[in-house]
């Protein structure tokens, strides 16, 4: 098979497409032929030696993944050879065949019949991500909320998400074009955080009051100010730190506004609680076949130019997801 094969750990400039064995299949997993795989900013870091789960090289990177299951191991149930899914896997989606393992809580789903693998590959992180984020957050209909890094994968996708669940939305991102995308994913209003006055802004907005949810995958020295766009009994949600930087919080802004801080472990929540994460799909793909969702996809590159698609995200210049289109 084909893949993007990491020879050594290092920057994108090591990686390399070859051909690279087939997986043999267990009786516990499946073999997806990879159509379509998306790129997430932890696999920036894998190929470097940086991600909290290390993997001796050379090894192929990717975490998510879409195609059609060539074989099904003996002790897997509910699946078929043939069937179109969805996967994350950790590692090995960059590449033509990939292993995904059920039975240790890898995610598998089949895909709804109208959604493409390009879409199917950009789903699950992000918009798993969003839905459990917002259970956390115990969002409901009619409340606010402000999505931080709003024209990215995971910030694209929670707009939709609070949008389905009946919220208002205010879309925060930098520049023109950022701000578009936002109000193009369904954000009511979108707001600028480079300017400053960021949390007067989302007051007005909100009738003087703040948001009931901040949706945050950033981080950033601009922390306090994100804070402070919070309601009373508003709730914050720590989603990750693709600004670079993980802030420190100053409990008083907490204690003063009887914040809540919750955090978003969405890998964890898949291995430790799949049930729930189960029951959040049927509704993520229900939302999707209604018309509710539909991943942005701001990026394609063959398997080929796959050091390159890694570099978009490392460089954090992506719009919405980076899909790598992969022929199986």
């Amino acid at each position: 098979m084909k893949a993007l094969v990491c020879p050594e750990l290092g920057g994108e400039e090591v990686l390399r497409v070859e051909e690279w064995p087939s997986p043999q299949c267990g009786p516990n997993e499946v073999r997806i032929g990879v159509r379509a795989a998306s790129v997430n900013f932890p696999d920036t870091l894998v190929i470097r030696g940086q991600y909290q789960y290390r993997y001796d090289p050379p090894f192929v990177p990717g975490h998510e993944c879409a195609g059609t299951l060539l074989e099904v191991g003996a002790d897997v149930d509910g699946f078929a050879v043939g069937d179109r899914v969805l996967a994350m896997t950790g590692v090995g989606a960059f590449a033509s065949e990939v292993i995904a393992r059920p039975a240790r809580h890898d995610q598998l789903f089949r895909i709804p019949d109208a959604m493409g693998y390009d879409e199917a590959a950009a789903f699950d992180l992000t918009y798993g991500t969003a839905i459990l984020g917002f259970r956390r957050g115990r969002l409901e209909a009619g409340e606010s909320v402000l999505v931080l890094g709003a024209a990215g994968g995971t910030g694209s996708a929670a707009i939709q998400v609070a949008k389905a669940m009946g919220a208002y939305v205010v879309g925060a991102a930098g520049g023109a074009e950022k701000l578009r995308i936002a109000e193009e994913c369904g954000a009511d209003a979108a707001v600028d955080y480079r300017e400053p006055g960021l949390s007067e802004r989302v007051k007005e907005l909100t009738g003087g009051r703040g948001v009931d949810v901040v949706f945050d995958p950033v981080g950033g020295r601009d922390f306090r100010e994100y804070l402070r766009c919070l309601a009373w009994n508003g709730r914050y949600l720590v989603v990750g730190f693709a600004g670079g930087e993980i802030p420190s919080v100053g409990l008083n802004l907490v204690l003063l506004k009887s914040i809540s801080l919750i955090g978003v472990a969405y890998g964890a929540s898949a291995r430790l609680d799949p049930e729930s994460v189960a029951r959040d799909f049927e509704q993520l793909f229900r939302w999707y076949d209604d018309g509710l969702l539909k991943p942005f996809i701001g990026h394609h590159f063959p398997l080929e130019q796959g050091a390159d698609a890694l570099r978009v995200v490392s460089g954090r210049g992506a719009l919405g997801k980076v899909v790598i289109d992969v022929d199986a």
